[in-house]
Formats: structure tokens, C-alpha cells, sequence
């Protein structure tokens, strides 16, 4: 597990690295803006629809390397990225390959997450949760705070390049990784979720929100901060505030032993509440944006540490990677219509992401009553 923690944190640290700097280019450059914005945002969606059939049939075994192969993909997209990054149509439609790769990384990092988190109890996995969502969120964090001040350095599209041979190396890296859980030697017909019933409906629809929170998020920030006259240190230090909020809420739930209750769901639903009713009391860009983007951090990342150790009680590692990516594919749909009603209301999108963590609130909150209904520990056919 601390093979997979490292890696996937040096990931997540340039994974911020780059998406900033992208959304801020394709925001503030000639020919950009919120359309533009919202096109690339709604177009890195769509190959979510080609992951569940690339994670059913990957013909590699292990979590480990189908993350190597992936981050091989996103290394050799940056570089292309790089050579056209003076043209905003074509780093747009580069970025829809980009996220081929970034979707199918968020599945394999979970398939390699749940190869190693094969055999252990559900205390201990909510443990290793936990733990890996704070070194992710602490990177992700970082990453988005350190991309402004590389660019006082070097042109952005050196940083771009920079991290393209970073990713390469972090694949390397992770071919090192033999773990292969017994349960992810499972047949093709297999490989997919079989739970019967509306408890696998229900993860799905959990899992659907949690990208669709995080890309309006990175749509509205750049448009609020060029919005109120802010550079893009100002978007870095906002983006921080959420990933300090999501690893205040991972190290927290790191160090409950307990079983959860539902305070966890109260506390986070009152929390996006809070933040909400923070940013429309004072609109002014400033601290009190800081405070409510640092409430929503906790509350998203609490409820994606509890969802994603349950899952992994729940169902085998190939069989979450599966739901991931079909939760991703779903979620273009959601994140298309907010994306349109977002164009008639600019100055108030950022809402969306607030209001869709409160439906995953809402959400996990169905999955934990279906569980309480249940006699018998939940299974998965195989």
C-alpha cells in the first residue's frame, strides 16, 4: 500500500499541476472564455463513455500496470499538448484525448487500490481509505498552488513538457508493482459488476457525482477568479483551500476505529449548507469564498473516503473499476445539462458544485439505508 500511496500521490500532484494550467489558458486566452471553457469541460466528459469496455476487456492484469499504461497515454498526450499550446483549438481538442487516459486512470488507481486492499478488515481498509485520499487530496492541492509559480519560471508549455516526462516516470515506477489480489484474476465475463438488486444502482449514482462536483468546480473557479480582476495564484490558493478541506476530512476519518454513523452525512450536508449560505451572503472573491471552498472540501471528502472503503467491502476490485467507469460515463449527461443551464446563469455557477455535493449526500444516504434493511452481509455474484 505505500507503493500505491507514493505513486498515486506524485500523480494526483501533477494532475493539478496540469489541469490548471490548462483551464486558465483556455479561460483567459484569445478565443476562450466561459464557451470555450465549457466545451473543453463538457468534451473531457465524453471518453468516460469509452472506459467501461477498455476497463472490462484490458487485456492487462493488475491495477499496477493498467495505471502504467494509462500514465504512458497521458505522458505522450502532454507532449502533443506542448507543440500546439499556442493554438486554443487545438490544446481543446487534445484535452478530449487527455481525459481518455485521466478517466481510465481514475478506475485502474482504484483497481490497484482494491488489489491491495485484498483481505483486510473494514476497519483497517477505511484506514488505508483514508489515508491515501489525504496524500491524494494534500498533492492535489499543492499541485494547482505550485503551477503559477512555475510559470514565473519557465513557459507554461515547458511546465507542460516538464510533466509529461514526470508522468512517463511514475509509470516506470509502477511497472515495480506485482500486487495482483486473487479476486482480480477473474474471467472477462466477470470482470464486471453483477450485484443484484438497487444497491449497485445506488454506488452508481453515488460515483456519478464525484466527477461532475470537481469539473464544475475547476470550470467556475477560473471564470469567478477573471470574473473579479483575480490571477491565477489566486485560483491556485482557492483550489488548496478545497484540498486542504478534503485532507482535513480523510485524516480525521483516518483516525475513527468506529463504525460511521449518520453524523458523518448530517455533518457534511450541514457543512455544504454553511458554505452556501457563507458565499451568498458575501459574494465578494475573497476569504469568505476561502472558508465555504474549504467547508465543501471536508464534506466532499468525507463522503468519497466512506464511498470508496464501502465499495471496496462490497464488491471486488475488478468489479469496482468497473462501476467507476461506468459511474464516469454516466455522469457526461449530468455535467452536459448543469453546463447548459450554466450559460444562462455564469455569475451563479458556483453553485454547482455545492448543490451536487449535497445529492451525493443525499445519495450515500440511500445506499446506507438499503444496507441497514439487509439481514445478511451484502454479496456480489461472481
Amino acid at each position: 500500500m505505500t507503493r500505491y500511496t507514493l505513486y498515486s500521490g506524485l500523480y494526483r500532484f501533477f494532475n493539478g499541476v496540469v489541469l490548471l494550467l490548462l483551464n486558465w489558458h483556455i479561460a483567459s486566452s484569445q478565443g476562450g472564455g466561459y464557451d470555450a471553457l465549457a466545451i473543453s469541460t463538457a468534451l473531457s466528459f465524453v471518453p468516460a463513455v469509452f472506459v467501461p469496455p477498455l476497463i472490462r476487456f484490458c487485456p492487462i492484469a493488475g491495477g499496477a500496470r493498467m495505471t502504467a499504461a494509462g500514465l504512458s497515454g497521458v505522458s505522450l498526450t502532454l507532449l502533443l499538448i506542448a507543440a500546439g499550446y499556442d493554438h486554443v483549438h487545438v490544446v481543446v481538442a487534445l484535452n478530449f484525448v487527455l481525459w481518455i487516459f485521466f478517466f481510465f486512470l481514475e478506475s485502474t488507481w482504484e483497481v490497484w487500490f482494491n488489489d491491495e486492499a485484498s483481505g483486510l478488515d473494514n476497519v483497517v481498509l477505511r484506514k488505508h481509505s483514508s489515508l491515501t485520499m489525504t496524500v491524494n487530496q494534500v498533492a492535489l492541492m499543492a499541485g494547482p498552488l505550485f503551477a503559477p509559480l512555475f510559470t514565473r519560471v519557465i513557459r507554461a508549455e515547458w511546465v507542460v513538457v516538464v510533466c509529461a516526462v514526470l508522468f512517463a516516470a511514475v509509470a516506470v515506477m509502477s511497472l515495480g508493482s506485482h500486487r495482483t489480489a486473487a479476486a482480480t484474476e477473474q474471467t472477462l465475463q466477470e470482470a464486471g459488476p453483477k450485484s443484484q438488486g438497487s444497491l449497485s444502482v445506488l454506488y452508481l449514482l453515488a460515483f456519478m457525482l464525484v466527477w461532475p462536483i470537481l469539473g464544475t468546480f475547476n470550470l467556475m473557479l477560473p471564470l469567478q477568479a477573471l470574473a473579479n480582476g483575480k490571477s491565477m495564484l489566486t485560483v491556485g490558493i482557492m483550489d488548496m483551500f478545497l484540498g486542504i478541506g478534503m485532507a482535513v476530512a480523510g485524516t480525521f476519518l483516518h483516525r475513527v476505529t468506529k463504525s460511521l454513523g449518520s453524523w458523518v452525512l448530517v455533518g457534511a450536508a450541514v457543512a455544504v449548507a454553511a458554505a452556501m449560505a457563507l458565499w451568498f451572503s458575501v459574494p465578494a472573491f475573497g476569504a469568505p469564498q476561502m472558508v465555504a471552498i474549504f467547508a465543501l472540501g471536508c464534506a466532499f471528502g468525507s463522503m468519497r473516503v466512506v464511498l470508496r472503503a464501502e465499495a471496496a467491502s462490497a464488491f471486488s476490485p475488478r468489479q469496482v473499476g468497473a462501476i467507476v467507469a461506468n459511474a464516469n460515463a454516466s455522469s457526461l449527461v449530468l455535467l452536459a445539462a448543469v453546463l447548459a443551464g450554466g450559460r444562462y446563469f455564469s455569475s451563479h455557477i458556483w453553485l454547482a458544485p455545492f448543490a451536487l455535493t449535497l445529492l451525493l449526500v443525499l445519495a450515500f444516504h440511500g445506499i446506507r439505508k438499503v444496507q441497514s434493511s439487509r439481514l445478511i452481509p451484502i454479496e456480489v455474484s461472481e
